[in-house]
């Protein structure tokens, strides 16, 4: 009885230190971010969440064709550049399936040292050099749901 107590306790240490690492490196990850610039006066753009690291970054926001505002381009594209103003690349969302009065969120992430800030522009056709996909983050449910499997593997 004594062997399982202590074997309780060991698999309860190890799972607590699980959870304390797993938060301690998403915490350090988040801290990572800063807030980037936005060079632009698009008013059917906004853009809630703008920030980047050292290595990459992300963009959130929402796109609004209003019958005031109709947009008539294809592509939204997000150009990024560094601090020197150098062009780093462009990533593009597609605008075809968006109808009038609707509001549509977008999401981007991309994987480009230095952002410093980006420009927005409406644009009928993508141009070579397009930024490659990148993976988006995970979900709270995602992330539990991935937590239990793992347990469930190694138990």
């Amino acid at each position: 009885m004594d062997r399982m107590k202590t074997l309780f306790k060991y698999a309860i240490w190890v799972i607590l230190f699980f959870i304390f690492s797993e938060l301690m490196i998403n915490l350090n990850l988040e801290t990572t971010y800063r807030d980037i610039g936005r060079k632009d006066n698009e008013s059917q753009v906004t853009v809630y969440q703008a920030q980047a690291t050292k290595i990459n970054g992300r963009i959130k926001g929402t796109i609004q064709n209003s019958t005031e505002n109709k947009i008539t381009k294809k592509y939204l594209k997000i150009d990024l550049y560094s601090e020197r103003d150098i062009f780093l690349g462009s990533k593009y969302i597609d605008l075809i399936d968006i109808k009038e009065n609707e509001t549509k969120d977008f999401e981007i992430y991309f994987k480009v040292q230095d952002v410093d800030y980006y420009e927005i522009k409406f644009t009928d056709e993508k141009e070579q050099g397009e930024l490659p996909e990148m993976l988006k983050d995970l979900t709270k449910e995602q992330v539990i749901l991935g937590t239990l499997l793992t347990f469930l593997i190694f138990w």
